[in-house]
């Protein structure tokens, strides 16, 4: 699995669709703040701190695994990680499966959300992106303060919701150049999903890189909304 991901000195933003930032670290600094991650069944979790602040209490299912080690105070910069292990989670916290929700998406730890950031054996985004039937609307966000900017047309939200979904997962690959579109997946229950594009690549935060009818939507509605 890859090594752990973290930030020296300053935390960027931190959530997008669960997906934190990340910067290298100094040689010059010997104090490393985690990205609040966990890792359990070869998927990359991290703490969604948008929805955790709805400051909900989410019904569980059967528990899933537990911590077994916490890399804060214990593991270096180049800390290879592993099934088990968790950014800041004491050792011995269980993981539960949220009611309503594949795992492969959202867990529980701690009464915290964590979201998938790196999805293991994933083929598609359907395998582990579970919002089939739960979106309440697809919105656009500043990229200064990702606050709220407009929402996609009825009939766009549809049709994108149903082609992301079926695009495939490339964990290899990625590229990030150019401007950054900030949007957001509002679920039913209040909580979000937040994700970047990169109109440059056609690259999505979730893994995957944009079909030309999702451009062709991300273009239509950046204009309708002067984003």
């Amino acid at each position: 699995m890859k090594k752990a991901l973290f930030l020296i000195g300053v935390l960027l933003l931190a959530s997008c669709s669960g997906k934190p930032a990340q910067m290298l670290p100094s040689s010059q600094s010997s104090v490393i703040d985690w990205v609040d991650f966990v890792n359990w069944n070869d998927t990359t979790y991290t703490a969604n701190y948008e929805t955790n602040e709805m400051d909900k209490v989410w019904k569980t299912e059967r528990v899933l695994g537990e911590v077994t080690y916490t890399l804060d105070g214990h593991a270096g910069a180049n800390h290879t990680s592993k099934n088990g292990d968790a950014a800041y989670l004491p050792k011995g916290t269980k993981l539960y499966e949220i009611k309503g929700y594949d795992p492969a998406f959202r867990i529980l730890a701690n009464d915290k959300i964590y979201e998938v950031s790196e999805a293991g054996k994933a083929e598609k985004v359907e395998d582990f992106l579970d919002i089939e039937g739960k979106v309440n609307r697809v919105i656009l966000q500043s990229e200064e303060d990702l606050s709220f900017i407009g929402e996609f047309s009825e009939v766009h939200t549809k049709e994108f919701i149903d082609e992301l979904l079926l695009l495939p997962y490339e964990e290899a690959g990625r590229t990030t150049e150019g401007k950054r579109v900030f949007f957001g997946i509002e679920l039913t229950d209040g909580s979000m999903t937040r994700s970047l594009y990169w109109p440059e690549t056609g690259y999505i935060n979730y893994g995957t890189t944009a079909s030309e009818r999702l451009k062709e939507i991300f273009e239509a509605e950046m204009k309708a909304l002067n984003y």
